[in-house]
């Protein structure tokens, strides 16, 4: 066996169990570290894509909301002009039809966030606290 050695210098073949679970530990963290770092390149243009598409979505939601104001607008003119009655009070009943509704959500959203999460979760976690807090009796 001439020439093939360890990078300690011994003969291949003679490292011994400690210098091979020295070199396996050091080969697994020269993996993780690999990983790690491509891991973190990756979250890095995931980000950057999920920022773009947030950015996107916002855009949209301000187009659709801009697009409903100028509906409004136009539905009290024409029922203004249908019904020959003053836009000024069809723009007041739009005005409190939208306020009622927006009362109404507020109201409903409310009571569904009164309403307890996880509710079999915490009467399991009870249950263990309860078995946990038993004296043992040998």
């Amino acid at each position: 066996m001439t020439g093939h050695t360890t990078p300690n210098g011994l003969p291949a073949g003679d490292e011994g169990l400690t210098e091979n679970l020295r070199a396996l530990a050091a080969s697994f963290t020269a993996f993780l570290r690999a990983r790690l770092h491509l891991a973190g390149i990756e979250s890095k243009e995931a980000a950057a894509h999920y920022f773009k598409i947030i950015l996107w979505l916002l855009a949209g939601l301000l187009g659709l909301f801009l697009g409903y104001i100028f509906l409004c607008i136009a539905a009290v003119f024409l029922l203004s002009k249908m019904l020959c009655v003053s836009w000024l009070w069809i723009l007041l009943v739009m005005g409190g039809v939208h306020v009622a509704v927006a009362v109404a959500a507020v109201v409903i959203a409310r009571s569904k966030f009164t309403q307890p999460m996880f509710g079999a979760t915490i009467t399991e976690l009870k249950k263990d606290q309860q078995w946990l807090d038993k004296p043992r009796t040998n």
